[in-house]
């Protein structure tokens, strides 16, 4: 049942109220020329009255309205930015996903927690440990390869060495003569591979990729790109720089490979 706003109620009592007053005055009076000022005053006061009065609700109530209408937007806008992340992490998801690995592994997924700030090799933390069976020794990658080993595992975080720690020594293999070498980080997005002869043709821009016989890594994961080759007369092997394949300060999602155990 519609009910009548307070406002409009007062607004009726006002009007008959000032009937009420300026009739007694024109009982009391009958001088025509002092009823006109009289009547002139009082329905400028009167109008000035219901003007602010009934103004200043009518503010307040467009007042409302338009921070109600603010709420709505930034709610709006809000559900719009989420929609979009939700929407990369999905193309994310679908690209680690698209990763071929043997049935003999399987992937835990999780999200980068931070990075440690009290350790000297370069570390990140993610947020899954020993409640998800993952433990130190276990491979990490994200859609675009290869990220580092678990070193440390607690119960709802762990630790991962990242690739470009100058601590690590990985076997990779060329793209496409599959010669096999050992990578050795020699920056925060850098690294070098020895043990390639002369004789072995590596172009710029080829793909490097974890070698078959590693002990630590899964074969054939993404780990960089060459973008220098050349011949050192004083060895037998090629100078070969390579870039990795990851911005690693962009990382946000991956995914823990873990060999499933024959039973």
């Amino acid at each position: 049942m519609k009910t009548t706003p307070k406002y409009k109620l007062y607004r009726e009592w006002i009007y008959l109220f000032s009937v009420i007053i300026v009739s007694i005055f024109f009982i009391m009076f009958n001088d025509s020329s002092f009823n006109d000022t009289l009547s002139s005053y009082g329905l400028d006061a009167y109008s000035l009255i219901n003007y602010d009065y009934f103004s200043f609700r009518e503010k307040h109530e467009l007042e409302k309205e338009i921070m109600g209408l603010k709420t709505k937007l930034m709610t709006s806008e809000s559900e719009r930015i989420k929609f979009a992340e939700s929407y990369d992490e999905n193309i994310r998801l679908r690209e680690l996903l698209a990763i071929d690995l043997p049935d003999s592994f399987e992937f835990v997924y999780a999200k980068i927690a931070g990075s440690d700030p009290n350790s000297y090799v370069r570390t990140i933390l993610i947020n899954a440990g020993s409640n998800k069976n993952i433990y130190e020794g276990d491979v990490v990658i994200s859609e675009k390869g290869v990220v580092g080993i678990v070193i440390d595992s607690g119960e709802n975080i762990s630790k991962v060495k990242l690739i470009s720690d100058p601590s690590n020594k990985i076997a990779v293999r060329t793209e496409n003569s599959r010669a096999n070498g050992i990578m050795i980080p020699s920056g925060q997005d850098q690294a070098q591979i020895e043990e390639i002869t002369k004789t072995t043709p590596v172009a710029v821009s080829e793909k490097i990729y974890t070698a078959d016989f590693s002990t630590i890594y899964p074969p054939g994961l993404l780990v960089g790109e060459v973008v220098s080759v050349s011949d050192s007369s004083a060895t037998i092997n090629k100078k070969i720089n390579i870039r990795f394949i990851q911005k690693f300060d962009q990382i946000e999602d991956v995914f823990v490979i873990k060999r499933i155990s024959a039973e």
